[in-house]
This record gives C-alpha cells, sequence and structure tokens, in this order.
C-alpha cells in the first residue's frame, strides 16, 4: 500500500505504526511543511513532499489525516477534489463554516470513496455488546443515561506541554467539546439523533489553557431517553464510565474498571463481551484493518465523514447552547 500521510505527531505515528503491522511493505508519503525531514521520516524511507499536488501526482492508495483538527480543511477539500479515500481522525471539523464547506464540496464532487472517521470507540467491543443489549430491548424502555469522562489534562500526553497542546486552543479544535466528542458520537451511535440540547461549560480550574476545560450537556427529544455527557480536562484519575436506566434494567459500563454490569429486577449480572473488550489501544488497529479493507474493496464504511459532521454539528450546537 502507498498511504499519503499528514500530520506525523503522536497519533499520527500510531497510525503509521498500525499500517505497518498490516503491510511491511507499505510505501509512505509524507506531507510536510516545507518539505521537513527528520529521524523519523528517514526511519520509514518515506518519500517527504511540501506540497498537496506533488504528494497527489503519486497517486496514493488513501489518505490519513491526523493533524490537528483546526487544520483539517487543508488537506480534506484538495483530496476530495481528487477522489481519495480518506481516513481523518476526530473530530473531523470544528466549525458551522466547515461543515457547510465541507457538505458543498463533498456534494460538488459526488465524493464517493471510502472515508472513515476515528471515532474509534465504536470498535471497542464492550461498547459493541452494550449496544446489541440495548437495541434487543434488554433493558426495556431507556428513561435516562449519563456518559462520564474526565482526565488532568497534563497527563493525557507526558511528553509534551499541555500549554502548548491543540487541547489548549479552541481555535485548534481544543476543549473538553470537541476533544472529548467521543462522548457525543457515542450518544448518537447509542440512542439515535437529539433535537434538543441544553448546555454549561466554561474554563474553570487552573488549568493555563485558552478552552473550556469542563462541560455539562443535556440531550433530549420529545421521548425518551434523557441523555446527560460530563466532560472534563480535571479529573486526577482517569474516569470514563456510563450509566444507562431502563425500566428493566441498568446497565453500567466503567473502562477503569474493565467491566460492564446489568442490574436487573433479580440482581446484577457481570456481562462478558468478549476478548480486548476493554483494549481502546486495539480499536485503532480494527479501524485502520476496516478502513483498508474498504479501500481495497472499494465499499462504504462506518463512521463516513457524513456520519462523523453529525456528531460535529451536535458539538457545536452543544457548545453554543454552553454560551447562551
Amino acid at each position: 500500500m502507498r498511504p499519503l500521510i499528514i500530520g506525523t505527531g503522536s497519533i499520527g505515528q500510531r497510525h503509521i505504526r498500525n499500517l505497518q503491522d498490516l503491510d511491511v511493505t507499505a510505501q509512505f508519503l509524507l506531507l510536510r511543511d516545507k518539505a521537513y525531514e527528520d529521524d523519523f521520516s528517514r526511519s520509514l524511507d518515506a518519500k517527504v513532499y511540501g506540497d498537496m499536488d506533488q504528494a497527489l501526482a503519486e497517486k496514493p492508495d488513501f489518505a490519513l489525516i491526523a493533524t490537528p483538527s483546526g487544520k483539517h480543511m487543508d488537506a480534506l477539500v484538495p483530496l476530495i477534489e481528487a477522489h481519495v479515500p480518506v481516513y481523518l481522525e476526530k473530530p473531523a471539523v470544528t466549525t458551522r463554516q466547515e461543515i457547510a464547506q465541507l457538505q458543498s464540496c463533498l456534494n460538488s464532487t459526488q465524493y464517493s470513496a471510502p472515508s472513515l472517521v476515528g471515532c474509534n470507540f465504536r470498535f471497542l467491543p464492550s461498547l459493541g455488546k452494550i449496544r446489541e443489549m440495548i437495541q434487543a430491548g434488554r433493558l426495556g424502555t431507556i428513561v435516562r443515561a449519563n456518559l462520564v469522562v474526565g482526565q488532568w489534562l497534563p497527563d493525557w500526553r507526558p511528553q509534551q506541554d499541555y500549554r502548548k497542546s491543540y487541547s489548549a486552543q479552541s481555535d485548534m479544535g481544543g476543549g473538553v467539546v470537541m476533544d472529548l466528542i467521543h462522548e457525543i458520537d457515542m450518544a448518537r451511535w447509542l440512542f439515535g439523533e437529539f433535537d434538543q440540547v441544553r448546555a454549561l461549560m466554561g474554563k474553570f480550574s487552573s488549568l493555563d489553557i485558552h478552552s473550556e476545560d469542563t462541560a455539562c450537556i443535556l440531550l433530549g427529544n420529545d421521548g425518551p431517553p434523557l441523555v446527560s455527557l460530563s466532560l472534563d480536562y480535571v479529573s486526577r484519575q482517569l474516569v470514563r464510565r456510563y450509566e444507562i436506566v431502563g425500566d428493566q434494567g441498568t446497565l453500567i459500563w466503567d473502562l477503569g474498571e474493565q467491566r460492564v454490569e446489568f442490574i436487573g429486577p433479580d440482581g446484577s449480572e457481570r456481562i462478558d463481551c468478549g476478548k480486548s473488550a476493554f483494549d481502546v489501544g486495539e480499536t485503532y488497529r480494527t479501524a485502520i484493518k476496516i478502513f483498508t479493507d474498504a479501500v481495497h474493496h472499494n465499499r462504504p464504511t462506518s463512521p463516513d465523514i457524513n456520519d462523523g459532521l453529525k456528531s460535529v454539528a451536535l458539538a457545536l450546537t452543544a457548545k453554543e447552547a454552553g454560551q447562551r
């Protein structure tokens, strides 16, 4: 395979390693400012380009975008116009204007190449099991759900000054709403679309950042469920925990404790979700394999760019609600 990689930070390098595992003969093309070469690019024996047109002239099999989310559009538009399959890190874009511009580009080009947005939690077996149980009606009528995620921002990438990360800058796509869009995407994936959004958010902690570090979001429709999202950069110990309440039972998913528990009228039951049930690292490998298989067979994937834009639109609606 001949992938074009745009963005070789920590997440870009993770994807590159996973692509190497899939194909040891992969020839990497890198798009970098001023065609910058370093020990990493040389270790890949990569061809490095400073211009998108030059990179596209090499006819890459697909492109992978892992730049800060605020810069995604710089690469997305020319790739879509060239009908190149795209793996796009989440969130797909960060503003209403970008959503409109991207949708216009997708429509005008009639883009139909495989695409995948990196909402990789959809590929976590334990969450897949929860979705199966919901769809099978095991919980009865679901009345509410609470999705909680938090971690002390300086602990995310210990090798990097958190104040210089994109997370610290709202204009680069930072802030908990966009940065932790997995939970917004999970709400849609588990419960469907929402047309009512309420939110409160802000920068409340001592963190030296220019983006919101805490958000509480409430999602709903005319009927159930009511879904609350609690997001923060502040929790000193990583927490990622979902509670889903129905009239026939309650489901608890806890990433830290690596458990899925069903609580029904006859007591509680630990749910076996199979191998790698809580292995987030494995979800990146699963996602990239699904995408490369889709490219090879020219078939659709999920979540594709259009699906990814729906999660961004919901996130922006929450941000707008929180700023009123």
